[in-house]
């Protein structure tokens, strides 16, 4: 009888447990509840390839502590087949919220992320009321915002893309012998499919559009963060101008500058907060910053 009542508490013990478990992947792929933000406007931060929900926290933390951006964050990702998954949620109290986005298929192409960012963020208007937004994006996600600005600039279902922060983003892939050193090009030696693309697209730019290209280089003499060609980075210049509101170039130069860690500079976080909050123009801007 004692060995029966112990198997039954086993039994039991053991479905708790499974229970629980469940319990807490419900929390986590359950949909946050609809609250009313129409007035504000998220910050979407998106990671590059091989990237997930947490590859952006360090700016995350700085522009909620340091800066004090934003009071709420969370988490948002996209399978390719559009399931979204939520982990936290947003209050009615929620001011500049920031929601750290990232797909699941995170080595797809950046206009595939492009059109799973684009189910994401109709739901996000239609659960919170967002009628405008602003995006940062490290590597390919700096491309998968341009690809959303160009595809659905004038589409209605999502929230509109107000600013782009760009860090080191490939515009023209990734051969330096397509890109070249002179920084103060006008154009590249050799123009890749994916820049024919936003070449070709420009004229869909919403004109209120306003954009920051962050890129990274070694050295003077070496015009590269590792991975990415500076000029790549910079290849923005060559569509965004006379299209957007705004277009503004920032290149960091030193061994700091390299492409895996170049979202989370000091100079980065501290660029993309002065352009986020603080920048204002009435007219289109070029502007060229070395530091």
């Amino acid at each position: 009888m004692k060995k029966y009542f112990i198997t039954i508490m086993i039994l039991l013990f053991g479905a708790l447990l499974l229970s629980g478990c469940q319990n807490d992947k419900e929390a986590e792929n359950s949909s946050p509840p609809k609250v009313d933000l129409k007035d504000e406007i998220p910050i979407i931060l998106i990671h590059g390839s091989g990237g997930d929900t947490h590859s952006l926290d360090e700016m995350a933390d700085q522009l909620m502590n340091e800066y004090k951006s934003s009071n709420e964050a969370m988490s948002m990702s996209i399978s390719a087949d559009g399931d979204i998954t939520f982990q936290g949620e947003l209050t009615k109290d929620a001011k500049r919220p920031i929601i750290k986005f990232a797909f699941d298929q995170n080595q797809a192409t950046p206009d595939d992320w492009s059109q799973w960012l684009k189910i994401a963020m109709v739901d996000l208007k239609d659960r919170y009321g967002f009628t405008q937004m602003d995006g940062v994006g490290h590597s390919n996600g700096g491309l998968a915002l341009t690809y959303f600005a160009e595809d659905y600039g004038k589409d209605e279902t999502v929230p509109t893309l107000r600013k782009i922060v760009a860090i080191g983003s490939p515009f023209n892939d990734l051969d330096p012998n397509d890109n070249g050193k002179d920084l103060t090009f006008k154009q590249l030696p050799n123009s890749t499919a994916q820049l024919d693309y936003f070449m070709e697209k420009q004229h869909d730019i919403n004109p209120n559009l306003e954009v920051l290209a962050i890129a990274g280089a070694l050295s003077d003499d070496n015009p590269t963060d590792g991975v990415v060609p500076t000029n790549s980075s910079l290849a923005t210049r060559l569509f965004m101008p006379g299209n957007a509101k705004a277009y503004i170039e920032d290149v960091q130069v030193g061994k700091g500058a390299v492409h895996q860690t170049l979202h989370e500079t000091t100079k980065s976080i501290e660029k993309t907060h002065w352009f986020l909050e603080e920048f204002k123009t009435d007219e289109t801007l070029i502007k060229l910053d070395y530091k």
